[in-house]
């Protein structure tokens, strides 16, 4: 058995700690949050010394006329609740002159969080006044109880004071500047604190060796001795304290359970039944990916393997079905309980594996372990052997991390690939044009500073590419060799030169219709929007919703404001969890929806959220992680150009429309009117369009979005002819275009397979109620500037629609040209339906490794 008394660390080992989240608070932050946890802290002791008083009223025969021990504990007697109340509200008003980014901010939710003493019923059972009456007919037990009490205010006191001091500490040493670590100070220990709790202990022990313990005590602690009262009595006090303050503080730090074999025999406070344990972790995951590097490839990777030791864990269980990695079977008499326990030692080591190189894997780790407490396990218990589900879902985190080692990943090496070198010098995007020793190769960029679309600064100013080694790794379903698709337009290609330079020139028509100040507009409804064939923007919409029967409603929207929204959007998913992560995030929230009911494949029984998200995930995530797989072995192959080299490049040379201009270029940007143009004298001149331009006739000048504005959440940049050496994508200026190659798309790939799982498994194309939708609040959505001007509803009629913007998005963006788009959705639709064949072979049990 092990008793987990919260994160046992000292205060200068959290100090010692450099998290790497969240800006510091300021002092006025700082002090608004300690004030308030003081003041906390001052109401729980009021609160615990009515217990003491109480109790020894009761005892003593002397409570106030007409009222029972358990109308003292709610009376207030002698209104010390009533005057830490409004000391709390007085601190707010006079510390709280700015409020903290976390931690405690709110006196409301601090006199709510900290004015329950809970372990009241745990120690003297439902009624205290029946609990009191033996103590009344035994003086040791009267010595007892009241000994009791006055132990319950003092561990209370003592706990709560350890938190502040760790908190005030850590927080005035800059070591917090996240809720996380604040949550590290729930529980905090160091060698002079477990000593005074053994002898209060060691105190409360003398006093009650000669009492009843179960009569005096019925509750969960009259099963103990006297010696181990004391215990008792601290795991649960210790459980008013963590729930307090995690309430208080708006963090989720370790409650204190008793375990035994690593489950939790007694658990403070409820349990977290909202969701199945299978989505659970699915959604720790997705916020351990928006908290490292966007490295789609290998979230992709995490992904499955997570999902796979979901549900090696729930076939175990399960006569029929097959494991992917481990396939034993075992026999449980709480099928629920172990399917749910073993999956979540199976993920957690899965997890706490791979995120502990991620850049913010501290936080990460901390909020695995705290997912862990909150469901009532001990992450530390590491038994593998033996049938239990704890050893089952050890053994199965196990044999996954061990299955993965050679699938070349290169996991041992932080995924990285030594054998590639791109073809030509970085592009330098502060400094207009650029030089390419292959015009048709990928061209790393060089930053002034490099920062990760989620916000992570990278060391590395020049681009290296991620993941180019990722066509080798071992697949769930494809052959990569078969699927790979043809070549993309190449410059100096007889049959694809015009294709090249019609493309590039079609990402900058895109680049010039992101001015908010355009009053064109777009109906970006399921009635105008979708329904396209494979591979292609042909679809006209629908003519009505299926589910409804009535048409779609119309969207009309500034079609700069749906650009901006699309690029920002589908960038990395709505919260930077990467394409795979947003479409697991999108397959929870159809899930979610009202309408949606858990039938496989859209017949036969209902089943029960576990089982449907275990068979969910699995091909899910199976077809975004053989989606990096064909994706990326195709960027390697091609090591193909992005946009901003395409346009710099044949921009700096020239154009190559007009052949009798001395502008003229064979490899050249082809002219078109009004977005791609020749600087000439005519158009230099005061009030005409190139007038800020007039040092550089017989140039390229381009119309196009021209990069962040001085203050992005105040100001938007439109459009403006500038240089097609200068030309940037729909990015922020840290960030620019990813770092790997560009054909295919892996936004593209990854949307379509995860769209044909999501249609398979289903069993409709349509989203729940034929529409899916995401609102842009105007002017407070869109990070590269202020935006959209007006609210933006993205919606869309099925899965391969959304799928289909996806990629639609990276044009918007300046990310990529249409053949990379549309060869992406071809092998993202290959893809998916491979895999999702394949997977459900392993729900059936006919399975061939």
């Amino acid at each position: 058995m092990r008793i987990l008394t919260g994160v046992v660390v000292t205060i200068l080992a959290l100090l010692a700690t450099t998290p790497v989240a969240a800006d510091q608070q300021t002092r006025a932050q700082r002090t608004c949050i300690t004030k308030l946890n003081d003041a906390g802290a001052r109401l729980a002791k009021a609160v615990a010394r009515d217990l003491v008083d109480c109790v020894k009223l009761g005892l003593a025969g002397r409570l106030p006329a007409g009222q029972s021990a358990e109308d003292c504990l709610s009376a207030d007697n002698r209104r010390r609740v009533a005057k830490a109340h409004a000391k709390t509200e007085a601190t707010e008003a006079r510390k709280c002159t700015e409020a903290p980014d976390f931690g405690a901010r709110d006196a409301d939710e601090v006199n709510a969080a900290f004015a329950t003493l809970a372990s009241v019923t745990d120690v003297f059972g439902d009624d205290l006044d029946v609990a009191l009456a033996v103590g009344v007919g035994s003086k040791a037990t009267t010595k007892c109880q009241r000994e009791a009490a006055k132990h319950m205010l003092t561990t209370l006191t003592d706990r709560l004071k350890r938190f502040n001091k760790c908190s005030a500490t850590g927080l005035r040493r800059g070591a917090i500047d996240d809720p996380q670590w604040l949550a590290a100070c729930v529980g905090t220990e160091t060698p002079s604190t477990l000593r005074r709790d053994q002898r209060r202990g060691v105190r409360l022990a003398r006093r009650c060796a000669e009492s009843d313990i179960a009569a005096a005590f019925p509750g969960p602690c009259g099963f103990v001795s006297a010696a181990e009262l004391g215990a008792c009595l601290d795991e649960r006090v210790a459980c008013d304290a963590a729930l307090a303050v995690n309430a208080g503080d708006n963090i989720e730090g370790e409650l204190t359970h008793r375990f035994e074999d690593g489950v939790a025999i007694l658990y403070c406070g409820e349990r977290p039944t909202q969701y199945s344990v299978a989505r659970q972790w699915n959604e720790e995951i997705l916020d351990a990916i928006r908290i490292d590097f966007p490295r789609p490839p290998i979230h992709a990777r995490n992904l499955l393997h997570m999902a796979v030791a979901m549900w090696d864990a729930w076939a175990a269980y399960d006569a029929t079905a097959d494991g992917y990695v481990v396939t034993e079977k075992l026999v449980s008499g709480d099928l629920q309980h172990d399917r749910e326990t073993a999956i979540s030692f199976a993920v957690y080591r899965v997890l706490a594996a791979r995120y502990a190189i991620s850049p913010n894997g501290p936080l990460s780790l901390a909020a695995f372990r705290a997912r862990m407490n909150l469901l009532g396990y001990d992450p530390d218990f590491t038994d593998a052997v033996g049938d239990s589900p704890v050893e089952l879902g050890n053994r199965i985190g196990a044999a996954v991390l061990a299955s993965a080692v050679t699938d070349g990943a290169n996991e041992d090496i932080n995924y990285a690939d030594p054998t590639y070198v791109p073809e030509n010098l970085p592009l330098i995007v502060a400094v207009p044009g650029t030089t390419m020793s292959d015009p048709n190769r990928w061209q790393p960029l060089a930053l002034d500073s490099t920062v990760t679309q989620n916000g992570i600064p990278v060391p590395e100013n020049v681009q290296s590419f991620v993941g180019p080694q990722w066509g080798t790794v071992t697949p769930f379903a494809i052959d990569f060799g078969a699927v790979l698709p043809g070549p993309p337009p190449l410059l100096h290609d007889v049959d694809t030169d015009d294709d090249f330079k019609a493309q590039a020139a079609q990402v900058i028509e895109y680049s010039s219709l992101l001015s908010p100040e355009d009053p064109a507009m777009l109906d970006i409804s399921p009635a105008s929007l979708g329904d396209n064939s494979l591979g292609a923007n042909d679809g006209t919409g629908y003519a009505t919703n299926p589910s409804t029967g009535e048409a779609y409603l119309p969207q009309i929207v500034k079609r700069a404001d749906f650009g901006r929204v699309l690029a920002e959007f589908w960038a990395d998913g709505p919260t930077s969890e990467t394409p795979p992560g947003h479409w697991n995030a999108l397959a929870n929230a159809v899930t979610d929806h009202p309408l949606f009911v858990r039938q496989f494949e859209g017949a036969g029984p209902v089943l029960d959220p576990l089982e449907w998200d275990v068979k969910m995930y699995l091909p899910l995530n199976a077809a975004v992680h053989d989606a990096a797989v064909a994706a990326w072995g195709a960027k390697r192959v091609y090591d193909y150009v992005r946009p901003i080299s395409m346009i710099r490049y044949m921009g700096g040379l020239g154009q190559s429309t007009d052949m009798g201009d001395p502008s003229f270029h064979a490899d050249g940007l082809p002219l078109v009117p009004g977005v791609v143009e020749i600087v000439t004298l005519a158009s230099i001149v005061p009030g005409q369009r190139h007038e800020h331009l007039a040092g550089h006739l017989g140039e390229i000048a381009v119309l196009s979005w021209p990069g962040e504005p001085a203050d992005p959440a105040t100001e938007y940049s439109g459009v403006r002819w500038v240089l097609a050496e200068e030309w940037v994508a729909y990015q922020r200026a840290t960030f620019v275009t990813p770092p790997f190659a560009s054909y295919v798309s892996g936004h593209s790939t990854f949307s379509r397979a995860a769209a044909e799982v999501l249609v398979r498994i289903t069993g409709s194309p349509f989203f729940p109620g034929g529409l899916g939708e995401f609102t842009a609040p105007q002017d407070d959505y869109l990070v590269f500037e202020i935006g959209p001007s007006g609210p933006v509803v993205l919606q869309w009629a099925t899965y391969y629609d959304a799928s289909d913007q996806a990629g639609q998005s990276r044009l918007w963006g300046g990310i990529h040209i249409e053949a990379d788009d549309f060869e992406g959705r071809i092998l993202g639709a290959t893809v998916g339906i491979q895999v999702y064949d394949k997977a459900v072979t392993y729900f059936d049990g006919t399975a061939i490794p």
